[in-house]
């Protein structure tokens, strides 16, 4: 199977891997037990003939998974949402009074808050398999995440950008500067900024780069337009550009005769993160435990089903069409900043390792809370194991080491050498036009490739691992 990105943003084709794919046999008991019974339930060791685990046993070893696996979603969504509000709080402190400091402080709020985040994309790849059900808020996490973390953005559409910027969206009315707007066909009216206008207006006119939500509208709005290119800096936005003082006001270098247009950045940001708040409440809720009508309480009616399929699809499906492809090697192969996934902020190096870390929580069975609490406690690899498959389970484990060795260095230059993605995606030609040896530039680019690489190896662990359990297939869909 081609695991390949399912964001519908622009991909290059790639050979990144051979296929992961797969129809779901396993065995269980067809009892459902209440989930706090289970987890607390001793599991005796499975009785196996070969490499097959009784039936009973092996349901034992799936119910573990599925909670520890919901616990952890639980735990991530829950540190996503508190370090929202810690933005929002942020935001609107900077809001009111606009000054260096307090614009510091919600970047650094900003910051924290996409840590946990960017860990529980792993939970977001859940399309053909969720039942539909009417009741339940939310769909399925994929039909959800759009609004909460799309990109890349056509900056323009919201405020103002260089001159030179080149994007779908080319006029000079914007949401911040303008009452209304022509998409396309579609005249919108912008004259009251709320989150619910916000709402409506993403990918208005059908561009998917017309993103006016989420976490990357507001990293838009604290940071503004990266015009660096693939040298060193990201953006730069002025705190005069929220002040509401009448000739202090400026859009950049430029300043404002009336303080209105500061007004609406204001209103802008801090619709985006109400907004982004409530979209991360209504997910924190679909995980708590003994919910009814919820993402939880449907896997768990599925794990005699396809949630084991669902587990390892959503594994490798972040693992190799979105984060080694989507996210890193189109950025890679055309040295374009603009592919880069937090491009205002010079963040990416972080959501790069903390997606990767993501996939080897639900391997390893513990998530590390934002407060140092371990959350989980079994995992992929113990389900591997405890059904006789360590074979599998040790190859996996090889695999995520050479995947967090890999990230690591990206993190470390990034942090601590400030050497960013940017820097690290240019071309050799690009390089050199910013005094970069080429030497130098081939030792930063085989960073990424080194990264892109290891998690090819995974991929084709993850497939391993599949096969071991009796998952040929793993596209979704083909569990039916």
């Amino acid at each position: 199977m081609n695991i390949t990105t399912v964001t519908s943003r622009k991909i290059l084709p790639t050979t990144l891997a051979a296929a992961l794919a797969g129809i779901l046999m396993v065995s269980g008991c067809s009892k459902q037990s209440d989930e706090k019974a289970t987890a607390d339930t001793p599991v005796e060791t499975a009785e196996k003939t070969g490499s097959k685990t009784s039936s009973a046993a092996g349901q034992a070893h799936m119910d573990r998974l599925l909670i520890s696996y919901a616990d952890m979603a639980h735990a991530a969504y829950k540190d996503a949402l508190e370090t929202a509000k810690i933005l929002q709080t942020a935001v609107n402190t900077y809001v009111e009074t606009p000054t260096q400091a307090n614009l510091d402080a919600a970047k650094a709020a900003y910051k924290a808050a996409r840590q946990p985040y960017s860990q529980t994309e792993v939970f977001r790849f859940d399309e053909g398999f969720v039942t539909a059900n009417e009741q339940r808020k939310i769909a399925s996490t994929d039909s959800w995440e759009g609004q909460v973390n799309a990109w890349p953005l056509d900056e323009a559409l919201i405020d103002y950008v260089s001159t030179n910027y080149e994007g779908k969206y080319n006029s000079q009315d914007n949401i911040i500067n303008s009452d209304s707007i022509t998409v396309g066909s579609i005249k919108q009216d912008t004259s009251t900024i709320t989150p619910e206008l916000l709402a409506e207006m993403t990918e208005i006119g059908g561009s998917e780069a017309n993103v006016t939500t989420g976490y990357h509208a507001i990293e838009f709005m604290l940071w503004g337009q990266d015009t660096n290119g693939v040298a060193e800096g990201a953006g730069n936005r002025p705190f005069s550009d929220y002040l509401t003082t009448d000739g202090q006001c400026t859009s950049g270098e430029s300043k404002n005769p009336e303080a209105s247009v500061c007004e609406r950045r204001g209103q802008y940001l801090k619709a985006a993160t109400q907004l982004l708040v409530d979209d991360l409440t209504a997910m924190e809720a679909e995980w708590q435990p003994d919910s009814e009508n919820t993402l939880r309480s449907d896997i768990m009616a599925r794990k005699d089903k396809n949630s084991l399929h669902q587990i390892m699809y959503q594994m490798g499906s972040l693992a190799l069409g979105e984060l080694a492809s989507d996210r890193i090697q189109v950025a890679f192969v055309t040295g374009s900043t603009e592919d880069e996934h937090e491009c205002f902020s010079d963040l990416t190096h972080l959501s790069y390792a903390n997606n990767a870390r993501g996939i080897q929580n639900v391997f390893n069975g513990d998530y590390k809370t934002v407060a140092g609490k371990t959350i989980g406690g079994y995992g992929l690899k113990n389900y591997l194991v405890d059904t006789g498959n360590t074979e599998a389970a040790d190859k996996l484990a090889a695999d995520f080491a050479k995947v967090e060795a890999a990230f690591n260095v990206i993190v470390e230059k990034g942090e601590k050498e400030n050497i960013k993605i940017d820097q690290m995606i240019a071309t050799v030609g690009q390089g050199i036009k910013q005094g970069v040896t080429a030497e130098e530039q081939n030792k930063r680019r085989g960073w990424i490739e080194t990264s892109i690489t290891s998690l090819q190896e995974l991929t084709a662990g993850i497939e391993n691992a599949a096969k071991a359990v009796g998952i040929d297939n793993l596209d979704a869909g083909s569990q039916f």
